[in-house]
């Protein structure tokens, strides 16, 4: 029988041996940042206070719905400070599904989904059942929910890191999109332009310390399914997706 709730997240796994360590990319949740032309530094939002006060809480969940809520009020938060980072046109506004309202949450929606039907296709391709899941288990019974659980991870490294790439490169246009009263859609085009970049994407590949080999995004989200494998059939304990690059 399935564990009822989520086990922990794994370390970061420290840099490969023989791998050219190249400085980070400056964090977009920093606490500030320098004005330009000026010394001083001015306030910029962040996601610590958010991410300590999840650590306070996770501890004293007790019940699926109780992490779910957590890790709510995180994204909620998360989206806010990507918002300061995207033109007016491309903001999220608040998260809103079914149907998205405005471009922002289409491309997240799209993306979403597309992970989902990558993590649902590593699943068919194991003795796993897709429909029996962890978190999501008591939220939709008609869904793949196993699909939905191991998405979760991969969902920021696709959707909302692409969003913020796409702002920053112009890839999208306003007429990528189909907008409607109280909707909003990709249009023909623009889910040409993100299949493209999608695919280009699960391409990259980075160095897997266990491994020991290069693998592909692609191939890290059907290791993903082989490690629920393992926690079924060895008892091997699950450490969730976590990008260590």
């Amino acid at each position: 029988m399935a564990p009822s709730v989520w086990p922990a997240s794994a370390t970061s796994p420290p840099a490969s041996v023989g791998q050219r360590e190249t400085r980070p990319a400056p964090s977009p949740y920093s606490d500030s940042h320098n004005q330009k032309g000026q010394g001083r530094t001015t306030p910029k939002p962040c996601l610590d206070p958010a991410l300590d006060q999840l650590r306070t809480a996770l501890p004293h969940c007790d019940s699926n719905e109780a992490l779910m809520g957590q890790e709510g009020n995180l994204r909620r938060t998360a989206w806010a400070v990507l918002d300061t980072q995207l033109p007016p046109w491309l903001r999220l506004n608040g998260r809103t599904r079914r149907p998205p309202t405005n471009a922002g949450n289409a491309f997240i929606s799209y993306l979403n989904s597309l992970v989902y039907a990558r993590l649902l296709t590593a699943l068919r391709s194991t003795p796993l059942h897709p429909a029996i899941g962890f978190l999501h288990s008591d939220t939709d019974r008609r869904r793949n929910t196993l699909a939905l659980d191991l998405a979760e991870p991969f969902k920021p490294l696709f959707a909302e890191r692409l969003l913020k790439r796409t702002a920053a490169q112009k890839h999208l246009r306003e007429t990528d999109f189909e907008t409607d009263v109280g909707r909003a859609a990709l249009s023909k085009n623009g889910r040409k332009k993100i299949a493209a970049l999608v695919k280009e994407e699960l391409a990259t590949t980075v160095y897997h310390r266990t491994l020991k080999r290069q693998v592909s995004y692609e191939e890290l989200i059907h290791l993903e399914a082989l490690k629920i494998v393992r926690f079924c059939l060895e008892g091997t304990i699950y450490k969730p997706f976590k990008p260590w690059w």
